[in-house]
């Protein structure tokens, strides 16, 4: 690891603390004669990242930053939604129960191939919801919510993917195949070529979408408490107009 991530690594890991400390005062006051959906909802996808933040940080000080990859997945994925949820508010919750009754029948129909019992009390009930469609309904798969909240966080949740899953990227880090008379077999991760690593700056990523998820949740408590706390933040983990570097590089299969 060079000075330049050791550096944004030392700024994460006392970044990731603050916001854990400022995560401690969440409001619980909600407004009566609003549809507060999409702040329990957020709430709950919040409380799930900032476990899966931990988790990166854990793997990364153990030296598994490479195999932290499906959970910096998971990170953008949780933060996307939770965005989504403080712009597009309860059309996202809506569009939310509209996957929920899609998975809901797929599971149900796996379930019943394999002939494994189970209480239908929950999934007669996500079926018979009636849900009305809204314009949140393009954003039912991930792919065009990335798109839509960015063309670099897709593609580093595409190329988290590629590490994350059983694929020919995931294979090349441990074998090199380009020399004409052998392969280099490698037992710990090996990017070819000199590739930029994600985990590398593993911690880094997780502070950077833990702090944008939780800016985005601000939104949604009265009167955004958060607000001078989370530039404060920012500030000092060198986040203020900067632009993340999330992204990865990825290779072509030879």
């Amino acid at each position: 690891m060079n000075e330049d991530f050791e550096e944004d690594n030392r700024l994460a890991y006392a970044g990731l603390t603050a916001l854990a400390e400022l995560i401690e005062t969440v409001g619980s006051t909600l407004d009566p004669d609003a549809d507060n959906r999409p702040y329990f909802v957020a709430w709950g996808l919040l409380a799930a990242m900032q476990r899966q933040a931990h988790a990166v940080v854990l793997l990364h000080r153990k030296g598994f930053g490479h195999e932290a990859a499906p959970n910096r997945r998971a990170l953008i994925e949780y933060m996307a939604q939770i965005r989504w949820l403080a712009e597009d508010g309860v059309d996202a919750v809506d569009t939310m129960n509209l996957a929920l009754k899609v998975s809901q029948k797929r599971l149900r129909d796996a379930a019943d191939l394999a002939g494994i019992s189970y209480d239908p009390t929950i999934p007669d009930a996500v079926q018979a919801a009636e849900i009305p469609s809204n314009p949140a309904n393009q954003f039912i798969n991930l792919n065009p919510l990335l798109k839509r909240l960015g063309a670099p966080l897709l593609a580093a949740w595409i190329g988290e993917t590629q590490l994350a899953h059983p694929t020919l990227t995931a294979a090349q880090c441990f074998f090199d195949d380009t020399a004409d008379d052998k392969v280099v077999i490698h037992s710990e991760p090996t990017l070819r070529h000199g590739a930029a690593n994600p985990a590398d700056r593993s911690p880094y990523i997780a502070f950077v979408l833990m702090w944008t998820a939780m800016d985005a949740f601000n939104h949604l408590m009265q009167g955004q408490p958060w607000n001078e706390e989370l530039q404060r933040i920012a500030a000092e983990g060198g986040l203020d107009g900067s632009q993340p570097r999330i992204g990865s590089d990825e290779e072509v299969a030879e």
